[in-house]
């Protein structure tokens, strides 16, 4: 079932509700609820999935995965060959901008060098070119063929103040289908409600390396959203694994009172099978201190060699592809 008109977990206003996928469609994810009006969930889209998905999206893409509904949008990489700007789509590599080089000689034309990406777009840059120069002469095509492998380079984030907002999001999303609504729309939320919609100066989430290795089997390039009550010290804390590759921390609340202690609230999936992954339901993520979830001592080595697993999980999958050679700047 689905509430159509119900409260928004976000604006906590009585509003028509629109679908929104905990973990992005566009990265594979299919859990979705009806749990934000179509403003916050447009807003959400537009301002924070948009820049996780930008950013981390080209590993959906290179692992086939197809979104539900829309089509897959290519990313950009660089030729390390040549310098050439490229798009992939997940099955080859095109130039990004079409490239025209017009040679003169004596204020006439003498040569005309056009790379276009398609058969249409050489074809209309042709008709222009002969128009505007009054040529008469037909022009001769030759097909440009790149045999692989292609070795390519692209710039990785993943951990910025938008990114942190998105996965704060995923992680309370999870809690608002899985709490009773009461307990999501009272005041425990109200700090990360604000983050998530607004931003802050102060973040609630972070890439987190150092607690966060139960969040990855380390064989399959899961999605895990996990959230743990820390009873104790009145903590909610939200785990989120992407591609078993992304890993994060998020404070979801620091003033939680419960009479009662839960189990973990857990979501796991294979994004290339679409298949839910189900594991101890009993299983208990461990209880950590704030300074633990937003402000982890993780040294840039642990950090990379823990992209290096999850990168090699990703070359498992797809044995056409080597994923990593990460460069640092100092």
């Amino acid at each position: 079932m689905r509430n159509i008109n119900g409260i928004c977990f976000s604006c906590c206003q009585e509003k028509k509700l629109s679908e929104e996928h905990i973990i992005p469609q566009a990265l594979g994810g299919k859990l979705s609820a009806w749990i934000y009006c179509k403003d916050c969930n447009d807003q959400f889209g537009k301002e924070i999935d948009s820049e996780l998905i930008e950013r981390i999206g080209y590993l959906g893409i290179a692992l086939g995965i197809k979104r539900e509904r829309g089509k897959s949008q290519s990313y950009d990489v660089t030729s390390v060959k040549n310098g050439t700007e490229l798009t992939f789509d997940g099955k080859e590599f095109k130039r990004k901008k079409p490239v025209v080089k017009i040679e003169k000689e004596s204020n006439k034309v003498k040569s005309v060098d056009i790379r276009a990406r398609t058969q249409e777009e050489l074809k209309r840059l042709s008709a222009n070119i002969s128009k505007k120069y009054g040529l008469t002469d037909e022009i001769k095509h030759f097909e440009e063929h790149h045999p692989g492998p292609t070795d390519t380079v692209t710039e990785l984030v993943f951990d910025n103040p938008l990114i942190r907002r998105c996965i704060s999001k995923i992680a309370y999303s999870l809690v608002c289908t899985k709490l009773p609504s009461d307990i999501v729309l009272s005041d425990f939320f109200d700090e990360i409600r604000n983050y998530i919609k607004f931003g802050s100066t102060t973040h609630l989430a972070t890439a987190n390396y150092v607690h966060t290795s139960f969040m990855t089997d380390n064989i399959r390039p899961l999605h895990k959203v996990h959230i743990s009550l820390n009873r104790s010290k009145c903590l909610i804390i939200g785990f989120v694994s992407l591609f078993g590759t992304f890993r994060y921390t998020a404070l979801l609340s620091r003033t939680f009172k419960s009479s009662f202690d839960w189990p973990g609230l857990d979501h796991t999936i294979d994004p290339v099978t679409s298949k839910e992954i189900y594991g101890n339901p009993n299983y208990r993520a461990p209880e950590l201190e704030i300074s633990e979830i937003l402000s982890p001592r993780q040294s840039k080595q642990l950090v990379l060699g823990e992209l290096a697993k999850g990168y090699r999980i990703l070359e498992d999958y797809r044995g056409d592809y080597q994923f990593l050679k990460i460069e640092t700047e100092d």
